[in-house]
């Protein structure tokens, strides 16, 4: 155990992956004014917030002992995990779980396989401790109270300006039991689904292995939610039919790469799953209360 100090310094700026990353913001920017003007202000605003967000997670850490990790191999560790993700992602049906149930518990099920049960066991082959992987109640009310501090501060920009959800609750569309009912079920269902899986893979993973081999926490964090927020561009596309390439690599970018950002802030300084997996599911879960109000049929 030790006390994590910096995080971020002036010559930090100088690090290959600070320089493309502000490269790569740049040019989204420049997108964003070329396609989509009218979102330029909301899109820059949300970043700029979430950056000051992982200043307050740094500046509220800056004590907290957290978990020494060491790992002997990250060059190979980090291959194991990218080709976890991989297989998740281009190679879903490989395992054939279906329920055939509306709340999707063979896809559950499935995730939880890939994502946490492959890497959890390649880990303890490794004599990879359960600290190490971001699993232990070190510290565990002031880690929960960090998730809930930084989910609160992304409930409001979050609910009413990346989904419908603020002005369906402020618009009277629910019952304050159905409110009530229904973010507790999707807060979750949405831990379930994506909040712990989703974390122990990017950030417990492969975030840590990608800090060690670049020998830089912030390299690592950028690099890492690069990649989460590119991995969504299909998603997006989906979600949003007729969204072009273009307007999905803009929202990636702002909104689910800036997200991971976040979150692997959070990591970095916690070296816990806790604040990971609460703020993860608790804004997945906001923005997705009207489809889980009508799962529920409350």
């Amino acid at each position: 155990m030790h006390y994590e100090q910096q995080f971020f310094g002036r010559e930090d700026l100088k690090l290959p992956a600070v320089l493309g990353f502000l490269a790569i913001y740049i040019f989204a920017i420049v997108l964003v004014l070329l396609n989509k003007p009218q979102s330029a202000l909301l899109y820059i605003g949300l970043s700029i917030g979430i950056v000051f967000l992982c200043w307050l997670v740094v500046e509220l850490t800056t004590k907290m002992k957290i978990q020494s990790i060491n790992i002997k191999q990250p060059g190979f560790e980090l291959i194991v995990g990218i080709i976890i993700l991989a297989i998740w992602h281009y190679f879903p049906n490989m395992i054939k779980i279906d329920f055939g149930d509306k709340w999707s518990l063979g896809f559950i099920l499935k995730k939880t396989i890939i994502l946490v049960c492959t890497p959890f066991l390649f880990l303890k082959m490794r004599k990879h401790s359960l600290a190490s992987m971001g699993i232990t109640i070190e510290s565990w009310k002031k880690n929960l109270w960090m998730g809930f501090i930084v989910f609160l501060a992304m409930a409001i920009p979050s609910a009413l300006f990346v989904a419908n959800t603020g002005s369906e609750i402020l618009s009277g569309k629910y019952s304050a039991l159905q409110v009530g009912i229904g973010l507790l079920s999707s807060f979750i269902y949405y831990f379930l689904m994506s909040g712990f899986s989703e974390e122990f893979l990017i950030r417990a993973f492969i975030q840590t292995r990608v800090s060690c081999l670049l020998k830089s926490s912030i390299s690592g964090v950028l690099v890492t939610s690069l990649v989460f927020g590119l991995i969504h561009i299909p998603n997006i596309m989906q979600w949003y039919p007729g969204t072009k390439v273009v307007e999905a690599f803009i929202r990636a970018l702002f909104l689910q790469t800036f997200m991971g950002i976040l979150l692997g802030t959070l990591w970095e300084r916690t070296k816990s799953l806790i604040p990971c997996a609460f703020v993860h599911s608790g804004i997945n879960g906001l923005n997705n209360l009207s489809h889980i109000i009508s799962k529920l049929g409350i």
